[in-house]
């Protein structure tokens, strides 16, 4: 009996025809492509449990972190004129998203989405800005370590100096904190950001702020015990410049090869504008 799957990446039409073809009198038989759409779209975004993507129960991928569509997937071939696509939760096999596509279609897109691990909605919430302040919360993701960390603002005072191999001397760091032993896993409360001023200790200086990760119980900076591989890029309040915002941090610390890491990071209030 010959066995038929409805749709699948056009990047991935040879391997799954082959490996769901059969044969007949000996010669291998794959499905006829009725048709191939063009603009397939997916995006979202995944934590805390993988989501795997299924069209008519054959398996194709996972999604963890960013969803979206890379150039090679944006298109979908069909056998037959309808198909269906779920998306399951890894951990317990639970379909928590469904969608049917039709060859009729122009476009076949599926709607923005953010699974927190448990549940599946159209879109990541947040508060609205109130006034001037700025405010933000945190994730850390237990894929990057188990350990309590602490996230602060740190104002930098240095000089520079091209004779030196880094030329950038700091001189002295005044910390202000922003969320303490925060457990991987967990979102955050949102926190109030100060406004990040500190007085130079010395003439000739300037200060920079930079928002850094740091191990709780060490206090060693989180990534490669490095400063510059543990700053994560935030918009910094500023006295009198800056109207209210809200940001959401997703942090994973991911490896860079066998010996070094790379911390990930991405603000979920830009890739959920309201």
């Amino acid at each position: 009996m010959i066995k038929t799957y409805k749709i699948i990446y056009l990047a991935a039409i040879l391997p799954i025809l082959l490996l769901y073809s059969c044969q007949k009198d000996g010669v291998h038989i794959t499905p006829t492509i009725k048709a191939i759409n063009k603009n397939f779209s997916i995006s979202g975004f995944v934590l805390g449990d993988t989501l795997e993507q299924y069209f008519d129960g054959v398996k194709m991928r996972d999604y963890y972190g960013q969803v979206r569509v890379t150039y090679n997937q944006n298109q979908m071939a069909f056998v037959t004129d309808e198909v269906n696509m779920e998306l399951r939760k890894k951990s317990t096999g639970e379909t928590v998203y469904r969608q049917k596509f039709s060859i009729k279609d122009e476009e076949n897109v599926v709607p923005k989405f953010y699974f927190n691990g448990l549940q599946f909605s159209n879109g990541y919430t947040y508060p609205a800005p109130q006034g001037d302040d700025y405010t933000a919360n945190f994730y850390v993701d237990k894929k990057g370590g188990a350990g309590l960390v602490d996230i602060n603002i740190e104002v930098l005072e240095y000089y520079y100096d091209s004779t030196k191999p880094d030329p950038i001397v700091v001189v002295n760091t005044t910390v202000l904190p922003l969320a303490q032993n925060v457990k991987p896993g967990e979102w955050t409360p949102y926190v109030k950001m100060p406004v990040p001023v500190a007085t130079p200790q010395q003439s000739g200086t300037d200060l920079y702020p930079i928002v850094v990760v740091r191990d709780a119980q060490t206090k060693e900076y989180y990534v490669n015990k490095n400063r510059d591989y543990s700053t994560i890029n935030m918009e910094l309040p500023y006295d009198g410049v800056s109207p209210g915002k809200v940001q959401s941090m997703y942090m994973n610390k991911k490896p860079a090869d066998a010996n070094s890491f790379f911390l990930e990071y991405l603000d979920l209030v830009q890739l959920f504008p309201q």
